[in-house]
């Protein structure tokens, strides 16, 4: 088959008679044939709560154990707590064990777009945070992470989200296609939820379970030998400060050892693209000055238009889809579980039609690379992105926007996250609610107070000028003198203040003179508050 008819089978898999899904199996083994035992992830195992009812008759007494309930049953004290494996029991010889996670998957597939085909298939999108400078594909929960909702990306990705709930994902995509690939939760915000149109993990079967024991010996026996005085150790046990340094013996018993591969089990990783999913995608391409376009609410409103952004951005989506499934994954997953591919052929791919029996295909992984290339420059090109300006390598963690929302209630958080974007703009609105337009700008004076220093002393002192100290107190104010639902009065005195802040010849004075004029309307405010409470106490 010639390269261009494996493009075309690929192509294909978007036809509605398509396949539904692709499944990929993987045979894997440990490394070390002769030593078959693996250490699958540990999480914190909770004991179920004493469920035990017994049943007298007489004098006998029949103790009954009752089945798991709920939640609530059980006993989620830390101390309690033992490491252990997801392990599904069915019979004595029966059960399934979690080695890798769909989601501990995703996490390890989603950098690799930061090398494959030279990180061109996916915008690299960079966050500073302090010193740090991060990855978007490299965060945890994607675009819907706080790294992405409190930066300089926040009302892109906001807008993106609210454009995904009317089922307009192209926004998204554009700035991070890799959320639809390996699913994304908003969950802080807009609440989209979009599910995985990749999935992948590994699991074992009818595997032995193995204990291990350790024993610490120190260096030196600290307090035999003098160098500690016996008087020094404060309690024993785990509570001995000596213990708790590594300066006494320590011994480990029939802790979790992992987990024995036995002649019945096998250990395979899964593979699941969902076509039908990708097929179901539907985006709006941004529209040129002049240029007509629909909206997000009228997706099946014009065929010509929809179909053109809606293929395109599945296209996209299915080549970035294809590349993780047919890449080839890190096997060395943790300490003591390093695995190998051992059938052959290494992988086996299916495609799962809804009804039709299932079918085998001819395309690779370079052949699905070549697919995922054409298909991003025909995205970015309906995008009006130029190839070369898809990367965001600038983007920036907003610290103040930040500590200004996290000094906030968790009640007043939720009110702000209802308003908008994590933004400044956001926030003074939320203050503007609350009945106190400038709240934003007193906070922001006493950062200027800092930032400018005590004012010089003396005659001949020349007065501090620091425009830049009151750039974020300007923006405040030509946001608040824009509002159009403050009050007439409010909105005129932000637009008198707005430019003592972006000019003077005294930064200190123009501080006080803010400061002064802002304390008088508060007051003025209340006293008119107050006048009208006794007005109606006087009429009632």
């Amino acid at each position: 088959m010639t390269n261009a008819e494996r493009q075309k089978e690929i192509e294909q898999l978007l036809s509605s008679d398509g396949p539904i899904a692709i499944v990929i199996k993987q045979a894997l083994a440990p490394v070390d044939d002769e030593d078959p035992v693996i250490f699958p992830p540990t999480y914190p195992i909770n004991d179920w709560k004493g469920r035990v009812h017994s049943i007298r008759d007489g004098d006998y007494r029949v103790t009954v154990e009752l089945p798991a309930g709920s939640k609530t049953d059980k006993d989620e004290k830390k101390g309690n707590q033992r490491p252990g494996y997801q392990i599904d029991r069915f019979s004595a010889q029966e059960n399934i064990c979690e080695i890798d996670s769909p989601q501990s998957q995703s996490n390890r597939i989603e950098p690799r777009f930061k090398v494959i085909a030279g990180g061109v298939l996916v915008p690299q999108v960079e966050i500073s945070v302090g010193s740090e400078h991060i990855n978007l594909l490299d965060v945890g929960h994607r675009a819907g992470d706080a790294i992405v909702r409190m930066s300089s990306l926040a009302p892109e990705i906001h807008d993106a989200f609210i454009a995904a709930k009317s089922r307009d994902f192209f926004k998204l995509a554009m700035i991070a296609p890799t959320s639809l690939v390996f699913g994304v939760w908003d969950s802080r915000s807009t609440y989209v939820k979009q599910q995985r149109l990749f999935k992948a993990f590994i699991r074992a079967t009818n595997v032995q379970e193995v204990s291990r024991s350790a024993q610490y010996t120190p260096a030196v026996a600290y307090v035999d030998v003098g160098a500690i005085g016996a008087e020094i150790e404060k309690k024993t046990g785990d509570e001995s400060n000596l213990s708790q340094e590594g300066m006494l013996h320590a011994l480990s018993t029939q802790s979790v050892g992992g987990v024995r591969l036995t002649q019945t089990s096998s250990l395979v990783r899964t593979v699941n693209v969902n076509v039908e999913a990708i097929r179901s995608l539907t985006g709006i391409a941004p529209k040129s000055e002049g240029e007509q376009t629909l909206s997000s609410s009228n997706l099946a409103g014009s065929e010509v238009e929809q179909i053109d952004s809606s293929e395109t951005l599945r296209r996209y989506i299915l080549g970035l889809a294809l590349v993780a499934a047919f890449d080839e994954p890190c096997l060395n997953l943790r300490e003591g579980c390093h695995l190998r591919f051992t059938a052959e052929p290494k992988s086996k791919v299916k495609l799962i039609y809804r009804s039709k029996k299932d079918d085998s295909c001819s395309f690779t992984l370079p052949d699905v690379i070549a697919f995922a290339t054409k298909a991003k420059d025909d995205f970015f090109a309906l995008a009006k992105i130029e190839s070369g300006e898809i990367n965001r390598p600038h983007e920036t963690f907003e610290t103040g926007v930040a500590e200004k929302f996290l000094a906030y209630s968790q009640g007043d958080r939720d009110k702000i996250r209802r308003l908008g974007p994590l933004t400044l703009a956001t926030l003074t609105k939320f203050a503007t609610k609350g009945n106190d337009p400038f709240k934003n700008v007193s906070d922001e004076l006493k950062e200027v107070k800092k930032v400018i220093g005590a004012k010089p002393r003396g005659k001949s002192a020349q007065p501090v000028v620091n425009l830049e100290a009151f750039e974020t107190i300007l923006e405040l104010l030509e946001q608040l003198g824009a509002d159009e639902t403050l009050p007439a009065s409010a909105a005129k005195l932000a637009v008198t203040l707005a430019s003592v802040a972006k000019s003077h010849d005294d930064s200190h004075h123009a501080l006080k003179d803010i400061d002064d004029k802002i304390k008088e309307f508060k007051k003025t405010l209340k006293d008119s508050a107050n006048a009208e409470l006794s007005e109606t106490q006087e009429k009632e």
